[in-house]
This record gives structure tokens, sequence and C-alpha cells, in this order.
């Protein structure tokens, strides 16, 4: 079977470069032995079955206009994409991490369908730990996050159906007709073309304001990748209800106080090298998802990217949670996640060069990606082991640097990073950093 590629996908694939493969990648970590035959079992009856777009390989075609299309991997061979590694005792954190670095650095098969899971075995005594790579072009990080929900045991498909969502196309005609709908109304109700041409000129700005780059100074958290990476996360975590007393108790969202968290990290290990700026501009994904969509069959990207200026330069950790607040909520309120999506889909029409030429100077002051996913407040299990903790990263393109995630699950908080080690070759140091703040920001403010 073949299918064209939707543009919101496409744009992920043609995002590729020899320093950034556009991955998001995922860690699971188990206090239990994980059995390769089980887990073999699972992927087979709650992946591949559900999802044939696993079994799936792409085919690119440089041809402006032309999306790449999934096809049908005549070869395909499920030892290709599952591998089994024994940790040597006692199989601590931080080998893990640098096994997992060096993965996240060794490109995909093109191939082969764009995915990988690597079980090892003996984490921190008897447990085990999964790492997943999955292409951006599958889907974004909240189709995955529930991608990989969907495979533990308390997963049940009778009341948490997999559907086939409306299709890309559809939606695009959906939104063509709302605006020849007005257009048309004018002539029915000539007032009506204040209130239009007052929405076309917010989407015409909005449009513009997110296609010029969001001037912010450079700094050593910039440069050239060389494509070697390095992940590190905390495997402990933190409690989710210090972080929801301490946002209620700001008044603010739970993101926001994570992105202030974030923005006081980079400016305590800025200043340990006395490199500290005004802003660090990163990118945020926004979930553009109707409320309670179930896991789509074919997954898929349903995402906008927002530019938030973190104010690492501002001592009063009070006064970045303002300036951050501000920002995220003028971009919820807006039109700006919708029109970003657009512009996304809309530079999948040209060529692939071009495109490039569009991402770069986007991210001319852009530092990273930082992303929040909220999973379950429950105890899971994936073939009877018990899962102790996720984390999670968004995909980098071109020459960005830092890509940050938290996942909540099971009542804590878990935090990470992957950074490129030819600019930042110290992301321990920078995680350190981020949970000190944590403990003066959300620790104090809970206690």
């Amino acid at each position: 079977m073949s299918r064209r590629m939707s543009p919101g996908d496409a744009v992920w694939i043609r995002g590729d470069t020899p320093q950034n493969q556009v991955l998001i990648s995922a860690v699971l970590w188990f206090d239990e032995p994980l059995g390769p035959s089980a887990l073999e079992r699972i992927l087979v009856e709650r992946l591949l079955e559900r999802h044939p777009v696993f079994s799936q390989r792409i085919i690119s075609l440089p041809v402006p206009g032309l999306m790449p299309r999934w096809v049908d991997d005549e070869d395909f061979d499920l030892a290709d994409h599952l591998h089994t590694v024994d940790l040597p005792p006692p199989g601590d954190h931080e080998l893990l991490q640098q096994l997992c670095s060096e993965e996240r650095s060794t490109p995909l098969d093109p191939t082969k369908p764009l995915w990988s899971v690597t079980l090892y075995r003996g984490y921190r005594g008897d447990g085990s730990a999964l790492h997943v790579r999955i292409h951006h072009s599958f889907g974004d990080g909240l189709a995955l996050m529930q991608l990989l929900l969907s495979l533990v045991d308390e997963f049940d498909p009778a009341t948490v159906p997999v559907i086939d969502p409306l299709p890309a196309a559809a939606h695009a005609r959906m939104l063509t007709q709302r605006t020849l709908r007005g257009v048309t109304g004018l002539a029915r109700a000539p007032s009506h073309g204040v209130d239009l041409a007052r929405e076309l000129a917010d989407v015409a700005g909005w449009s513009a304001r997110l296609l010029r780059p969001v001037p912010a100074p450079p700094s050593l958290l910039q440069g050239l990748p060389s494509g070697h990476k390095r992940m590190v996360w905390s495997p402990d975590g933190l409690p989710v209800s210090a972080l929801l007393d301490a946002a209620h108790e700001h008044g603010v969202k739970a993101n926001d106080l994570l992105l202030t968290v974030m923005t006081g990290g980079l400016r305590r290990y800025l200043d340990e090298r006395d490199a500290v700026v005004e802003d660090v501009l990163v990118m945020v994904p926004i979930n553009l998802r109707p409320p309670g969509l179930a896991l789509p069959r074919h997954l898929g990207n349903l995402i906008g990217l927002m530019p938030v200026l973190l104010p690492v330069g501002r001592d009063d950790p009070e006064e970045r949670l303002v300036r951050i607040r501000e920002q995220t909520a003028q971009l919820k309120s807006s039109r700006a996640p919708a029109v970003s999506r657009g512009l996304l889909i809309a530079t999948t029409l040209l060529t692939p060069g071009i495109e490039r030429a569009i991402h770069r100077l986007n991210q001319r002051f852009s530092t990273g990606v930082v992303t929040n996913v909220i999973g379950p407040d429950l105890r899971l299990h994936l073939a009877g082991a018990r899962m102790v903790g996720a984390i999670g990263w968004g995909g980098a393109t071109g020459n960005l640097n830092l890509s940050a995630g938290f996942i909540s699950v099971g009542g804590r908080v878990f935090g990470g990073l992957v950074t490129d080690a030819a600019i930042t070759p110290d992301p321990e140091r920078v995680l350190s950093h981020v949970e000190a703040e944590w403990a003066d920001l959300i620790g104090t403010a809970a206690g």
C-alpha cells in the first residue's frame, strides 16, 4: 500500500540534516526485568497491527509541491528495529545515558521504516529501560506520547479507540470554505467586511511576525552542531503535587512555571561561564488537537511552534515568571498557533532547498525546543513490569542545539536535555542547575 504524506508530516522529513535528524526520542524505565519475547509480542499486537505506518518506509522526491509517500516495506523485519543490550553490573544511570546518546547520534536507516526500540537489561540492578527513537514525520510529541502509553498493560482499546483522523486535505477544505463563506457573506451583509478585514489582517500580521526572526543575542548555547548528541535526564523525578501547588500559589499555568524553571537553570549555567545574555529564544510546541481526540491510526502532526523569549538576563525569578506568562498568554489566545501550522505546511510546497533556507532564517536566533507533555497520574506496567519513569524530547532541525523535555507520569515530573556535544558538551551541568532552580522556585513555594 502507498499513500501520500500530509504536508504537516512532510515538513519534518525535509527538515533533516546530517547533523540533526529530526527525531523524537523517549526513554522509559522499569524496576523489574522486561523480557525481549514479551516486548516483541506487545510491539506486534499494539504497534504494528494498530498502526501500519510503522512497517512503511518513506520515499521522497525533491519536487516542489509533490509530497513524499509512505510505502510498504516488503522486506520488513521487526529484528531490524528491536534490539537488546545487557548492561554490565551495576547498570548505572550514567552508562545508560552514554549509550542512549550514542544511539541518538546515529541516524536511522532511510531504506527502512524510521523507528527503533532498544531494550536495556540490568538497569540499576534488576531493572530495565527502553530507548525509543521515532522520526518526527510519524507524529508530534503528544501523538507519540499517546502511542507509548497505548503499549502499557492498562491501555484498553475498547474505551480508548484508535481512529483515523480527518485527512489534512479535508482540514484545508474546511478552512477554505470558512474563508469563502466570509467573503461571499459580504454580499448579504456588507458590514461583515470590517470583521473579515480584521481577521485577515490579524492572520497576515502573525504570519509576518512568525516568519521574521525574533531578535535575540547570540549565546554560548548556539553554534554549529556536529551531530554527536548528549542525553541526560533525572531518573528519580520531582513531585507533580509540588509543581501544581506552586503554580496555584503564583496564579499561573504549570507549563509557565516549568519554562521559568528552565530559564533559571539556563541563567545559572551561563552565569557560571560569565556569559549571561538578555534573552534566549526557544520554540514551544502548541497542541492543536481537538479535546478528547483518540489516538489516530496514522498518528500525524497537529502542532504549532511558538517562539518564546526566556528572560535569562533578569535577576528576579518572579519577574522572569511574569514575562513568560505574558508571552504564552498572548500566543495561546491568538491565531498564532494555527498560523504557525499553516506556515509549516505552506513551506512544503517549495523546493527542499528553499524550505531549509526559510527554516535557517527562523532559527537564526533560536537555541532549541522546550516541550512539556502531561501523562496519566497512574502506576503503569508493560508486560507486567512496573514503569518507574519516562522522559522524551522533540526533534531539532538545522543548527538548533538544545531540546529540553518535561514529562509528568505516575505523580512525578521528569526533566531532561539533549544537546550537541560541539556546542554544549556538559548538559549534566545545565540539568543540575534546572533542578536547583526547581528547589528554589517550586520547593520553597510548595513548602
